[in-house]
This record gives C-alpha cells, structure tokens and sequence, in this order.
C-alpha cells in the first residue's frame, strides 16, 4: 500500500492500520512536506523491485472544483507510469453514497482528468442507497466494482447489481 494522501492528519496512521489488518506491506511519505506523486512512485518501484502482484496507492480525497488536487492527480498517475510503463492498471474513484446528485459531475471531472475504470461506492450501511451512481454509470460507463456496507475488512465487497437494484427498489 501507498500512503499518498499527504494532507490529512493521521491518513498514514489510518492505512498503517488497514496494512496490518490485511497482512500489507506500506510506504508512507518520509518529511512533512512529501509529495503524494513521489510515495507511490516509491510504493510501485518496491512493488517491482519484490515483484509484488498488486500496490495500492491512496491519496487524499478532494472536491472536483480544487484545480490545484486536481493537478496532484494527474502528477500521481504520470509517477507512477514513469515506474511501470502503461499504469496504472486501474483508478477507481471513491463515492460517498451520501453524495447524491453532485456524484455525476464529480465523476465526470475525475474521469476527463485521469481515466476512471471503475467506481467503489461507501457509506451503504446507512441510510444511503447511492441511487445516484445510476447516472454515473449509465452516462460515463464506468462500473461499480465494489461497495463499502461497514468498516471493517469483510465490508467492501464485490458489487452485485442485482442486489442493489433490490435495495434501492425494495
């Protein structure tokens, strides 16, 4: 796992956590002022370097108006290309299934500036449906991969639309 999100007070903390938790090896940024484009190109040249299957790069969430975060993202994609020629192989994009209708343009803004190819949708153990991300995928054709239905480890799970249909239409 990557610790790119460089701004929030205690992320690294956070994912250190979920790397023991899961049994992950993690890089976190070295300094206060580290950039989130430098710990993942550091966290996929490890990756290679151990011939891992997988690396996990987080960075810190951000509002699509944010031009200058916007900007990170791109820095972070062109990192970790630079590493391993034609990545990364996937960007999935967060949703808060509490977001409502702002999630279209929100994933239609993240998905012009670095390529979505698949969505995670959280906080589905409330009383959000994340009805909303209808629109998303039918417009931008991205796909649900996995929802967040709690916060422990067994509560990200594979999306199943069916399953969802019946929950937002019971």
């Amino acid at each position: 796992m990557a610790a790119g999100d460089t701004f929030r007070a205690a992320a690294s903390d956070q994912l250190e956590i979920w790397a023991e938790r899961t049994g992950c090896e993690i890089v976190m940024a070295e300094g206060e002022k580290a950039k989130a484009s430098a710990v993942l190109s550091q966290a996929v040249k490890r990756g290679k370097l151990e011939d891992y299957d997988i690396v996990l790069c987080d960075t810190s969430g951000r509002l699509h108006t944010n031009y200058s975060l916007m900007e990170e993202l791109i820095s972070c994609k062109k990192a970790v290309g630079k590493v391993v020629p034609g990545a990364p192989n996937e960007i999935l994009q967060v949703l808060d299934g509490t977001t409502g209708l702002n999630m279209l343009p929100q994933a239609r803004e993240f998905n012009d500036v670095v390529g979505i190819t698949g969505l995670i949708l959280t906080k589905l153990d409330g009383s959000a449906r994340g009805g909303c991300v209808v629109s998303v995928v039918d417009e931008l054709g991205i796909p649900v991969k996995f929802v967040g239905v709690g916060e422990g480890v067994e509560d990200l799970q594979p999306f199943d639309a069916e399953a969802f249909v019946n929950a937002i239409f019971p």
